[in-house]
């Protein structure tokens, strides 16, 4: 599923809707890999930017949080986070 997350993302890069904050996460997650237990991201949602998606097990959240700071450092700015999944995510 995660590959599947990332070659969505990069899609909708070569379609031209891409932007560089959300190609920047997505890499920033495949840096740390399924190994760590970040298995894929993709933008989703749509305009200057968007959201991305971030697919992870409980287990990640150290590796995250490296992705949220290197992030920061990288664009100067730290991104919101929205954290948990809905009911039915099963």
């Amino acid at each position: 599923m995660g590959d599947l997350m990332y070659q969505s993302h990069y899609s909708y890069t070569e379609c031209g809707l891409g932007n560089e904050a959300t190609d920047l996460l997505v890499d920033l997650v495949r840096e740390e890999g399924a190994a760590k237990g970040l298995y894929g991201a993709k933008v989703t949602g749509g305009g200057a930017g968007g959201t991305v998606a971030v697919l992870a097990c409980k287990d990640s959240e150290e590796a995250f949080r490296r992705v949220v700071e290197r992030y920061a450092e990288i664009r100067h700015m730290k991104p919101y986070v929205f954290n948990g999944s809905s009911i039915g995510a099963d």
